[in-house]
């Protein structure tokens, strides 16, 4: 008998949550590609040999598509930038490789369902508050995920990602809170009563908005820059002597300062908002909060803010980046 899977299909990491005896095991894969287009049929040969142990499709023109983590250190040995299947959430309609691309990395890190319609469940954005973009569509990227899953054996289904959080993250109290999910593309929010979804929106600035505006003020790729910092030391709310890591640092306070207005605008005089008697606990995760003084910073401008309801604490979740796919397996046990 099956436990059910639980999958997080982000813009920057896709992430499976599986049950092994007692322990959860996670499996995770870059979320990210990068095309070699050989100029002669010796250069084939010869790239095809030096990308011996590394993920990659070889497409119809011979040309090279590396996945994952191989797409990334590439793109920055180009000086180059690696592209993702993925935009702010959905399938990418900028890029025309996005669905194979995407349908490969998750059979790759799904492999083939233990029986026959086994249980997944992955999550899925909400609708952004804070714009109204005809790119942007939930139900059509949905439908692209489940057929991908299908062909898996799989019986799946999608969840709202803060959604997700909320189920991993609020058990000590009965499922009533709010998560808040800082993925690559997008900022997810959920409010939840006992277990219920009573708010869900998301906010379309996260840690590529990051990316993309300090490679403007530097003049570097987006990809180097995504290196220096997810691996530099810097703090948010402090001066940085690396001029990089100095405008990373400045625009993660502007993005965090951008999502607890929204957060704060969204929750004033919202119709489907509970009335709480107690103050809540916000739970917080995604890679883009793993900056250092990313909760603290986002707990002090809730209160510049005037976030509308009384806070209990901020939390970082135990497992910041594997949170949701934990809440996904959660929900597949549940249904």
């Amino acid at each position: 008998m099956s436990n059910g899977v639980g999958l997080d299909v982000g813009t920057s990491y896709i992430v499976l949550a599986k049950n092994n005896s007692n322990n959860i095991e996670y499996k995770e894969f870059r979320d990210a590609f990068y095309i070699i287009k050989p100029t002669t049929p010796v250069a084939t040969k010869m790239i095809e040999k030096g990308l011996n142990g590394k993920i990659f499709i070889k497409d119809s023109d011979n040309s090279f598509i590396l996945l994952g983590k191989d797409a990334i250190e590439k793109a920055i040995e180009r000086n180059d930038s690696a592209k993702r299947p993925m935009h702010k959430g959905v399938v990418s309609s900028k890029e025309k490789e996005a669905k194979k691309v995407l349908a490969f990395i998750l059979k790759e890190v799904v492999g083939i369902a233990s029986e026959p319609g086994e249980k997944l469940i992955f999550c899925k954005p909400a609708q952004p508050v804070d714009q109204e973009d005809d790119d942007f569509d939930v139900g059509y990227h949905e439908d692209v995920v489940k057929s991908i899953l299908a062909e898996q054996g799989y019986d799946a289904r999608a969840i709202n990602e803060a959604e997700a959080l909320c189920y991993a993250g609020l058990e000590d109290t009965d499922y009533t809170g709010i998560g808040v999910s800082c993925g690559a593309g997008m900022t997810n929010v959920c409010v939840m009563l006992n277990g219920e979804p009573t708010v869900t929106f998301s906010t379309t600035k996260s840690g590529d908005w990051i990316d993309r505006m300090v490679s403007v003020a530097m003049g570097e790729p987006d990809s180097v820059v995504q290196a220096e910092k997810e691996q530099g030391d810097y703090v948010i709310g402090q001066t940085n002597e690396n001029p990089v890591l100095e405008a990373v640092c400045s625009y993660y306070d502007r993005l965090i300062d951008y999502t607890t207005k929204y957060l704060s605008v969204a929750l004033s005089n919202h119709k489907a908002l509970p009335k709480f008697k107690e103050p809540l606990k916000i739970v917080i995760a995604g890679g883009t909060s793993l900056a250092k003084g990313y909760v603290e910073t986002f707990h002090k401008k809730l209160k510049e803010n005037n976030f509308p309801l009384p806070i209990k604490e901020v939390i970082h979740a135990d497992d910041p980046l594997h949170a949701v796919a934990k809440g996904c397996l959660i929900a597949s046990q549940v249904l």
